[in-house]
């Protein structure tokens, strides 16, 4: 089924608006769709009861309907109008771990449709221990089936803005009640019969759910042809973002921190002290981090235009900047969760750091694996799934794509900087212009931006032109204004010419020419600031893009000033400069010390 969206604007509620809570209870048990928090992942609910609400779930997702949800719900008295008889098993683990990060699978009553069920004589049932979550639905006074609340075969959404992504316009609110704890979907369990089969691995864990049972727990096999699934995960695609995902291994005698049974996980991790370490923690932080480098160097190799991001610990990161290898770094998007060795700091990021790094446009994305009987094998079982990209991808289930973005305001972040990229030619007239034009376009496309130092911090990207040949207040070249009216749908007749000066190169954090000898005019005369001057060419090379002629040839950015020519030139121009600085967008904003929000 396609996707439509119904609401010209989809509802975003604080976790803190009382008001706002009942208002989608109310809309969720008349049978509108309502995503809200949990301490796994962000939910999709309709009332449970309702067959035709539930149906909207699936357009939303666009998720196969063979594929059962999970009723949540906010009181365990309310399990008796979900299930047809409770299994002394299904009590033990209601009774030990509900509230909390568990799913019971229960053979199903009657006023449960099978909408819900996938046609399956059994239901699972969840009761969240997100006080927000757990606010929600008792207020909605009804069971609520749910899914994650995200598209259809792409990692799942562990805060509001996640959801905003995939949902705006196709379910009626989502409620905000900050990220989630766990990361990771519930454990979900088979309590039919007289012992436990794991259906999906969580933070509750095997060894958990063994100490409640008094007994050995299973997982369950893979799923036979045509078979229906007892519980979600276990068929279609799961969890894969746009890029595609590789497992880097862990070290074999590496020890894990908050595998089983540890609520709490290490200290705020921090960049190791290299001077400080033993020679063995170093070598540790080595064979931790050298199979990341040495996969991506092999990337590189084979395709030197290719952008790598990396899911792994501070260390990982901590490493590769040793290093000090300006074209491997200006290549590399880091998402760094924390200690390498921590199991729930790794769940607890590992979604959102696949929907951030695929925000980057990166290629591949090398992603820390863990090897552990506990969360670690909850965390191993959705990163599996991230990486093979199995399971079915019927006709209706949305097109892998990269994630779209949502605005976010400045007000957002803790705090906001501003960073400025400077163009620069002779008169600035013809060619810096466009560059601005070209690069402000991209700006807006991209934003919002974060800091790399900290996702707290906002930033705002301005991009300039000036000329060092310029006269202030010339107007721009008339051929040019239609080139660029025409080609970007930008309209440069009000712009002046800029001459540059130590002020305007000072207020710059990244100054580009758009021929070389202009960026060798400028070192020459600013010798202090010679850091921060590229031409297109000198800045391609920095970050090893290399390009070559059709017989093998290296060649520098070479953009001829086509004032004189004809109108097919200067469009040939613009053309040429917005694909040249299509190229390069990442890496000029990476050289900002910035990133897409």
């Amino acid at each position: 089924m396609e996707r439509e969206k119904i609401y010209k604007e989809t509802k975003l509620v604080s976790g803190n608006d009382k008001a706002g809570i009942k208002d989608c209870a109310e809309h969720l048990a008349g049978g509108e769709v309502v995503a809200f928090p949990t301490e796994t992942v962000y939910g999709l609910g309709a009332n449970a009861f309702d067959a035709a609400a539930v149906g909207k779930i699936f357009k939303a997702k666009g998720r196969p309907s063979d594929n059962p949800l999970i009723c949540h719900i906010g009181d365990k008295e309310v399990i008796g109008d979900i299930v047809s008889g409770i299994t002394p098993l299904a009590q033990k683990l209601i009774d030990a771990f509900m509230p909390g990060p568990i799913t019971v699978i229960m053979k199903k009553s009657e006023k449960i449709p099978s909408e819900v069920t996938a046609g399956l004589d059994t239901v699972g049932v969840r009761m969240p221990s997100d006080p927000v979550a757990n606010e929600f639905l008792k207020a909605c006074k009804v069971p609520v089936a749910a899914p994650s609340a995200n598209l259809s075969g792409t990692p799942s959404p562990t805060n509001a803005r996640a959801v905003m992504e995939d949902m705006d316009g196709y379910v009626y609110a989502v409620i905000d009640g900050g990220d989630s704890v766990f990361g990771l979907e519930s454990t979900v369990v088979d309590a039919t019969g007289e012992k436990p089969v794991i259906l999906r691995p969580g933070a509750v864990t095997k060894a958990d759910i063994e100490a409640v049972a008094n007994g050995d727990a299973a997982y369950a096999g893979t799923l036979e042809a045509g078979q229906t699934p007892k519980a979600p995960g276990m068929k279609y695609r799961h969890y894969a973002p746009f890029a595609s995902v590789e497992i880097m291994e862990m070290p074999k005698d590496a020890k894990l921190i908050g595998d089983e049974g540890e609520e709490e996980t290490s200290q705020e991790a921090k960049a190791p002290d290299f001077e400080k370490m033993t020679e063995d923690d170093r070598q540790a932080l080595v064979d931790i981090a050298s199979p990341f480098i040495h996969r991506e160097k092999e990337i590189l190799k084979s395709n030197p235009f290719a952008r790598v991001g990396i899911f792994a610990g501070t260390e990982v990161k901590a490493l590769y900047e040793k290093l000090g290898d300006k074209i491997l770094l200006a290549h590399t998007e880091f998402y760094d969760y924390g200690n390498a060795l921590d199991v729930r700091a790794a769940a607890h990021a590992l979604f959102e750091g696949l929907r951030h790094l695929d925000c980057q446009e990166v290629d591949t994305i090398l992603a820390q694996g863990l090897t552990g009987g506990g969360m670690a094998a909850a965390y191993m079982n959705r990163l599996e799934k991230s990486a093979g990209k199995k399971g079915e991808l019927l006709p209706g289930m949305p097109k892998p794509e990269r994630p779209s973005r949502s605005e976010l305001p400045l007000e957002a972040f803790k705090d906001t900087y501003t960073a400025q990229i400077l163009f620069v030619d002779d008169d600035n007239t013809c060619l810096s212009q466009v560059c601005e034009a070209v690069m402000t376009g991209l700006i807006e496309k991209n934003s919002p931006y974060e800091m790399l130092i900290s996702r707290d911090i906002g930033c705002e990207i301005y991009a300039e032109s000036g000329g060092i040949t310029a006269s202030d207040g010339a107007p721009c070249d008339p051929g040019m204004i239609k080139a660029v009216a025409e080609t970007l749908g930008r309209n440069i007749s009000h712009r002046r010419s800029t001459r540059t000066d130590p002020a305007l190169y000072d207020a710059s954090d990244l100054i580009i020419t758009v021929r070389d000898e202009h960026a060798f005019e400028i070192c020459r005369a600013f010798p202090q600031i010679k850091d921060k001057v590229f031409s297109l060419s000198s800045f391609a090379a920095s970050c090893g893009l290399v390009f070559k002629d059709a017989n093998g040839r290296t060649v520098s950015i070479s953009i001829p000033d086509p004032r004189g020519e004809n109108e097919a030139t200067y469009m040939h121009t613009v053309k040429a400069l917005k694909a040249w600085l299509e190229v390069l967008f990442p890496y000029l904003i990476k050289a900002l010390g910035t990133d897409r929000a």
